[in-house]
This record gives structure tokens, C-alpha cells and sequence, in this order.
């Protein structure tokens, strides 16, 4: 019987090691922060290995641990019923050009990344839910649908309100998402008054 579980046990932890880190993010993007995103990462690995025996293969494993990943982000939320904090996440570092373009560029980048993030966060957990599987995990609405227990177009009707939900956040921070055309200008001009 020993040998059953460890043979059990590396069974999971050979399906589980591919997905450590999206499952990671996608507790991170749910729960808007580094601790909370960690404390429900590690529980939701923690339920698939203790429930890893009621795996019946019906869906995929990513699928299944999808499931489960979000239900007990989801269940979190249910439980802290605070507003969702707006402070920034912690970028992580990058390296200081000594070009002053391509530092400008990179912090201009890192005010996208963050506006995105703060923009998800603003979402309703439902809808941050399905565009997180859908658009950021890659997983097809079908999945997805399976992973929130819901029906396939009921994902496909809160990823397509969330992006539209997030476009007009986004739009409060419009001149991270011009494009290069304006930072072109903007090189031009330096140059020119230099």
C-alpha cells in the first residue's frame, strides 16, 4: 500500500511541476497580492495532492487543478470581503540602461504592466476570474467553463465585459497606451533641442 502512494505521489508532482508557476499567477492575479497569492497557491496544491485520488481524468489535469486553484482563491475573496487594494504590486527589477531612451522606455513599460495589474484588480472577481484563464493562462473558453464550474457562455460573456470593463479603466491611463508613434515624436524633439 506504501508503494501505491509514493507511486501516487510522484504521478502528481509530475503533473504538478509544469503548472507551479501559472498556477502561482493565477492566484496572484486573483488575489491582487504577493501573500495572499502564495498562501493560496500553496493551499490549492495542497487540496490537489490530498484530493489527487479524485482525479478521474474526465477533463485535463490543468483543467482540473484550475478548478480547484480558483475555488479556493474565490473562497478567499468570499472571506476577506475587503475593497480591493489598490497599492501596487513590486516590479520586479531590470537593468539601468545608460541610454536615457531605453530607461525611459522601460519604466514607461513598467507603468503599462502596472496599470494593467491595477486595472484587474478593479475587476469583479467573476469577471477577473474568466479573463484570467481565458486571456492570460491561454486556456479555451471551454476549460475555463469547467475550471469555474460555469456554462461556456457564461465565461464568454464575462471575459468579453471584463475587457470591455478594462478598456475604460485603462483609458484613465491612456498615454502609457498610445504606442511608439508619440514616443518617437517625443526622441525627435529631445534631439531636436539638444
Amino acid at each position: 500500500m506504501a508503494r501505491g502512494k509514493r507511486a501516487d505521489a510522484q504521478q502528481f508532482m509530475d503533473l504538478v511541476a509544469p503548472l507551479e508557476r501559472k498556477v502561482y499567477f493565477t492566484c496572484l492575479h486573483l488575489m491582487t497580492n504577493r501573500e495572499d497569492a502564495e498562501d493560496c497557491a500553496q493551499d490549492a496544491l495542497q487540496k490537489a495532492y490530498e484530493r489527487f485520488h479524485t482525479f478521474r481524468g474526465d477533463s485535463q489535469f490543468s483543467t482540473w487543478l484550475y478548478t480547484l486553484t480558483t475555488r479556493v482563491c474565490m473562497d478567499a475573496l468570499r472571506k476577506r470581503r475587503e475593497i480591493y487594494s489598490l497599492d501596487l504590486l513590486r516590479e520586479e527589477g531590470f537593468e539601468v540602461s545608460s541610454d536615457e531612451a531605453e530607461l525611459y522606455l522601460q519604466l514607461e513599460e513598467k507603468d503599462r504592466k502596472a496599470a494593467l495589474r491595477e486595472g484587474i484588480k478593479q475587476l469583479p472577481p467573476d469577471f477577473r476570474a474568466a479573463l484570467v484563464l481565458v486571456d492570460l493562462q491561454g486556456l479555451p473558453y471551454q476549460e475555463a467553463a469547467q475550471a469555474l464550474d460555469v456554462p461556456e457562455g457564461t465565461v464568454k460573456s464575462r471575459v468579453n465585459r471584463a475587457r470591455k470593463a478594462l478598456y475604460k479603466i485603462l483609458l484613465e491611463n491612456r498615454e502609457l497606451f498610445l504606442g511608439d508613434a508619440r514616443l518617437n515624436d517625443e526622441r525627435r524633439e529631445r534631439n531636436e533641442l539638444s
